[in-house]
């Protein structure tokens, strides 16, 4: 009887020790980040024992790595992804929402914006606990506008009114600096128009509802405000190489900038001097409001998968990447494009110390202001905890920008780009 009690014991023992290695999938490719968190990886097995092996995944090969691992039962146990991923393994069925709801309601200090693009459809549960996110929205010369009596570029109206006033082409100033190529960064530019007019791709069944009124009025204000833009097919790097060379007061960019406008070393390989007072001079728009307040950005977030063997030593992970000294310093790989989604966090002066000074030369107030376009971001693939993947092939093909394109080069209606559009979704996604 002992014995059968004690080869009982030892097939347990060893099946607790053959599951106490956890699998981490994330989107770090840098090599400089990989390394932070291999340091922060070997700090969590000697605290706690326990081993993690860790792997690092292009971000646009994340989910079909994970479909390919979901039908061959080798799904990781943690996993860092953006929204669209987290809400399509969601959807799939192949999430814990325990786990994060626990979590993110014992936490307490979770930004709802951030919160909001992991809640499943019910709205009662959490597919993944935000970890990271940027905001994209208007930089703009804070002086300046100040020196004109002019309002924050906040509202259509604002925007205009400040393009029409600085617009100079003449002595070499623009208005503003529009997204206008068939490329990624003019979809996200004209999304925070379309939705600070509550116009979508699609709506909460998954309807294409691109060719509505909404829709062209953003399409008719966006062609009356490349009036006053940079000409030709501007694009993110012409934006910040007007914006640093004091060419234009407004530019679109996401909060990955910061260091670009702080930094010495950064700024003077895109200019040729650098400017010590941009970043006071600068001030962020988080968002832009018309019919409706909206930010365009992204959320990262943890996810834990349903088939994981190893729940107590997730929770445990979760934990430890949550600690302010580690979290910080996960942060940190990347100033202004790792903001945190804890207030708590966002608010202590640990996270205000990076290792490059960065936030200390915004200051508190304005990092606050930054971090604050995190409760508003909104994108055209997720719609009320729904997300669409069928966005991915529209993105993939810049319908979007051919349609932009077209307005600006070959000077089509907005009726016209509309109905490129839903023609080329129709083509793209079959209905």
């Amino acid at each position: 009887m002992k014995k059968i009690f004690f080869v009982a014991f030892l097939i347990i023992f060893l099946v607790v020790t053959a599951s106490a290695r956890l699998v981490y999938w994330h989107t770090q490719e840098e090599e400089s980040r990989q390394q932070v968190i291999a340091q922060i990886m070997e700090s969590f097995e000697i605290e706690t024992g326990i081993e993690v092996e860790v792997v690092a995944i292009e971000e646009n090969a994340m989910f079909s790595r994970l479909a390919a691992a979901a039908a061959a039962g080798t799904l990781p146990d943690v996993i860092e992804a953006g929204a669209e991923t987290i809400l399509g393994l969601g959807a799939d069925g192949l999430l814990d929402t325990a786990i994060p709801t626990r979590f993110i309601d014992n936490a307490g200090d979770f930004y709802t914006g951030a919160t909001r693009f992991v809640i499943t459809p019910a709205g009662n549960e959490y597919f993944a606990i935000p970890y990271h996110g940027w905001v994209q929205g208007i930089w703009y010369r804070k002086d300046w506008f100040e020196a004109a009596g002019l309002e924050a570029p906040t509202t259509w109206e604002s925007i205009m009114t400040a393009a029409k006033y600085f617009h100079k082409p003449e002595e070499g100033m623009y208005g503003i600096v529009l997204g206008k190529t068939n490329d990624a960064y003019a979809e996200q530019v004209f999304t925070i128009f379309s939705l600070s007019n509550g116009a979508r791709i699609f709506d909460k069944d998954g309807n294409v509802t691109i060719n509505s009124s909404q829709m062209k009025e953003v399409l008719q204000y966006y062609k009356d405000l490349g009036a006053y833009s940079a000409p030709g097919h501007t694009y993110w790097k012409q934006a910040r190489e007007l914006y640093l060379a004091s060419k234009t007061p407004m530019f679109f960019y996401s909060t990955y900038v910061m260091d670009d406008l702080a930094l010495a070393e950064i700024q003077t390989t895109i200019i040729s001097e650098f400017d010590p007072n941009m970043v006071k001079n600068t001030e962020f728009a988080p968002f832009m409001s018309n019919s409706r307040s909206s930010s365009f950005g992204q959320v990262i977030s943890l996810a834990v998968t349903k088939t994981s063997q190893n729940k107590l030593d997730v929770l445990k992970f979760l934990d430890f990447m949550f600690k302010p000294e580690n979290y910080i310093k996960y942060i940190h790989m990347a100033p202004g494009g790792m903001l945190p989604t804890r207030s708590s966090i966002a608010e202590s002066e640990a996270f205000m110390n990076d290792p490059k000074g960065i936030y200390k030369s915004y200051g508190a107030e304005k990092i606050k202001s930054i971090i604050y376009g995190l409760e508003n971001i909104e994108k055209f693939g997720y719609v009320e905890g729904r997300v669409f993947p069928e966005m991915g092939k529209i993105s993939g093909a810049f319908t979007i920008g051919n349609g932009i394109v077209m307005m600006f080069d070959n000077n089509a209606t907005p009726d016209e780009v509309l109905t490129f559009w839903r023609d080329d979704i129709r083509k793209l996604i079959g209905r």
